[in-house]
């Protein structure tokens, strides 16, 4: 077992999830390719999944961000890791929701009972929706809960029990988000939107030798995107259970590395990241792991994660947390500020951000 300190463990998890921009290729390509590389990025808000992009691509521009999933479709917005709405390649879609999405609808019965959620009321309302969006295309919350209440599903179209609905059927690999973003967000029918179910979307040729999805797959892809890592990392950052991620972790990983007498598993050899970047809200690489205190420093942590589930856009240097910025969706960066012991070069991230919004 080999050692490591703390700054070679973030420099070189800041290389894995892509900080150092591997992704080269322009257009929906580029988009596709980085979000496999990340086996998904948090996409809570699309202007957040959209910069996560722009941080880990050299070419790719927020038109590209919006080409790909709402017309080439070759990256899909859902309930994946966690059960939270994540930016995940269409190729992976089908076989990350086989492995998560039992685990997370059961992780959902008490919400379901507290909404008067019944099993027969879900089943019925995955079905009555499909069938409507298939037939008629796109449509907003408003008009679904109308569906639902005309169906005699919900005594009311508004609250929280048409988006726990709309969510269960995208847990079920029956809808997704279709086009539109913030206000103007639309779900569509898997089957119509991708052209199949997404049971019979192509996978990774690396899984479709391995035969069904299992936990040594997603560990793998996890280890590769967030490494070095741990079994508590994965398991923040799947949604599995510790158990099963330990288990999973220790099956797939290469090495393992202890920082500060913690042990750290990896696989392959990844490299190492100085760079500095911007990114956007509820960046997955803030998003990767059980303790950000690594990255984040103890004085800084509130302005980073105000409360309430947020969390702020951020400065990143050799992957470590080194000040904030703002936006308001793909225009130029505002209000760069770092922490009054820290110095970078922002100029070159501040020339993308406007490249990537042309």
């Amino acid at each position: 077992m080999s050692h490591g300190s703390v700054e070679w463990l973030l420099r070189t998890r800041a290389s894995a999830n892509g900080l150092d921009r591997p992704a080269d290729e322009a257009g929906s390509g580029g988009v596709a390719d980085v979000v496999r590389r990340t086996v998904g990025l948090q996409a809570q808000s699309w202007r957040g999944a959209a910069h996560a992009v722009r941080a880990r691509s050299t070419a790719t521009t927020w038109a590209d961000v919006v080409q790909a999933r709402e017309v080439d479709r070759c990256v899909v917005r859902g309930w994946f890791q966690r059960g939270t709405l994540q930016l995940v390649a269409t190729s992976d879609a089908g076989w990350l929701l086989e492995l998560l999405g039992p685990g997370l609808i059961r992780g959902t019965e008490r919400r379901y009972g507290e909404l008067g959620l019944s099993a027969e009321t879900r089943e019925r309302a995955v079905d009555v929706l499909e069938s409507c969006l298939a037939a008629n295309g796109p449509a907003g919350r408003a008009a679904i809960g109308e569906l639902f209440v005309s169906e005699g599903l919900l005594p009311s179209p508004r609250g929280q029990a048409v988006y726990a609905l709309i969510r269960h059927a995208g847990l079920l690999g029956r809808v997704c988000y279709g086009p539109g973003y913030d206000a103007a967000e639309t779900w569509v029918s898997v089957e119509s939107w991708l052209g199949k179910p997404l049971s019979a979307l192509a996978a990774p040729a690396a899984l479709a030798a391995e035969g069904p999805a299992t936990a040594e797959t997603l560990a793998r892809r996890y280890l590769a995107a967030y490494g070095p890592a741990t079994a508590a990392d994965l398991a923040t950052w799947s949604g599995l259970s510790v158990p099963v991620s330990r288990r999973a972790i220790e099956a797939v990983a290469d090495r393992v590395v202890t920082v500060e007498g913690s042990p750290y598993a990896m696989v392959g050899e990844p490299g190492e990241s100085e760079s500095v970047r911007l990114l956007g809200e509820f960046d997955a690489y803030l998003l990767g792991y059980r303790d950000r205190r690594l990255m984040v420093p103890e004085a800084y942590a509130r302005q980073i994660h105000p409360g309430g589930g947020m969390l702020k856009p951020a400065i990143v240097q050799a992957g470590r947390v080194i000040g904030t910025w703002t936006h308001d969706g793909p225009t130029a960066a505002r209000n760069l500020t770092l922490w009054p012991t820290e110095s970078a070069n922002l100029t070159p991230e501040q020339s993308d951000q406007s490249r990537f919004a042309q």
